[in-house]
């Protein structure tokens, strides 16, 4: 005989318990800190947390206060004036500069993601590799020795950095599109008779890929099936006249071909399946978005609201440069010559939703699947 299974806490109260707690609040705080007798085993690991913490978290050094000088300001980090001069140097050796016009004085660094940073900018060099690299948030600050609200905290100034990247993207030559679909959150799916909607329905957020073989674009329509308007109103600026468009037939895509003057080849999707990659045109494209589901599984539960974000990311990942170091190096030179602060309580402030999600026994695996 089974005897009776316990009460099953609900999903909420399991992730109050569960958050991060048993990673501990800190990620140099011991549980035997304040103890004044440690046995050998707490001394040992002390110091080997201490010693990986350290490593982590150095001071600023010589080469980097070399790169931050060597920068050359374009204009006053407050108001933007081209009047400034040279005003000396921090006690951290990094030149200061005085406005003309505000009076104010700033570095390199003054308005841009690094400002008032309390550790050094090559801490950011393996964040943004993992990123780079399909590790989700949470493994990243914990590989990196970070809080966990560090590394969500960091995601949304790479957000900041490459909010325009895509703006000047041009496509031409040869260019593949088509679009894929993610799922709007489940708090917001719509259900009928009990059931999820299927298909491409309202529950879906349509994203427009296109490729030139050199470039790729990754834009929200803002809109769970795209039309004519959408697809023309995200695409036009993105692709040159003249280009050739090779595409799925949808009727959508007929007002670029039209307006834009691009010859087109298509390839109807019900075609498709009976083609092996190397004979289906939209191989690149389906590859792409192949790419695109993979990365975002990884980051499952982000916010829709910030669905853009993701795709600039994305797009920066994908284009060129290929070499992992210099997008790296091509991402600090962005951050740094970009005047762009994101403040901690601006961004992080918002309060945590503790309304109960589920008893479903399936939601409680998955939950413990992924966070313990």
């Amino acid at each position: 005989m089974i005897s009776q299974l316990p009460e099953v806490p609900s999903l909420a109260a399991m992730k109050t318990k569960y958050k991060d707690n048993h990673w501990g609040t800190s990620v140099k705080r011991l549980p035997w800190d304040s103890k004044t007798n440690k046995t050998p085993l707490e001394e040992l690991i002390s110091f080997t947390m201490d010693e990986r913490y350290n490593a982590k978290h150095r001071s600023q050094i010589p080469e980097e206060i070399s790169l931050i000088n060597s920068i050359v300001p374009l204009r006053c980090h407050y108001c933007g004036s081209k009047e400034f001069i040279k005003y000396g140097k921090y006690k951290t050796g990094i030149n200061r500069f005085q406005c003309k016009t505000c009076k104010r004085t700033f570095n390199n660094l003054t308005n841009t993601i690094f400002d008032s940073h309390k550790i050094p900018i090559s801490e950011w060099f393996d964040y943004l590799i993992h990123l780079f690299e399909f590790h989700s948030i949470k493994s990243s600050a914990r590989d990196n020795k970070n809080a966990s609200s560090t590394g969500k905290y960091w995601l949304l100034k790479v957000f900041e950095i490459l909010k325009n990247y895509q703006d000047d993207i041009v496509l031409d030559g040869t260019i593949v599109f088509d679009e894929t679909f993610f799922t709007v959150v489940e708090s917001k799916r719509t259900y009928k008779d009990g059931n999820k909607l299927r298909g491409i329905s309202r529950d879906k957020i349509c994203i427009a890929v296109a490729y030139d073989g050199f470039r790729t674009i990754i834009l929200s329509e803002n809109v769970s099936k795209p039309s004519s308007k959408s697809t023309l109103n995200t695409l036009k600026g993105h692709i040159k006249p003249g280009s050739k468009l090779i595409h799925d037939d949808e009727h959508s895509h007929q007002v670029l071909v039209k307006e834009l003057d691009l010859t087109e080849e298509f390839c109807k999707s019900s075609y498709q399946e009976f083609l092996s990659e190397e004979e289906n045109p939209l191989t690149p494209i389906n590859k792409i978005h192949s790419y695109m589901k993979k990365f975002m599984r990884n980051h499952e539960g982000f916010s829709r609201d910030d669905i853009q974000d993701w795709m600039n990311l994305i797009s920066f990942i994908i284009n060129e440069p290929e070499n992992r170091y210099d997008k790296l190096k091509l991402f600090l030179k962005m951050a740094i010559s970009t005047p762009k602060k994101v403040r901690f309580r601006d961004v992080m402030s918002k309060k945590v939703d503790t309304k109960p999600f589920s008893t479903n026994p399936v939601q409680i695996r998955n939950f413990f699947l992924k966070n313990i």
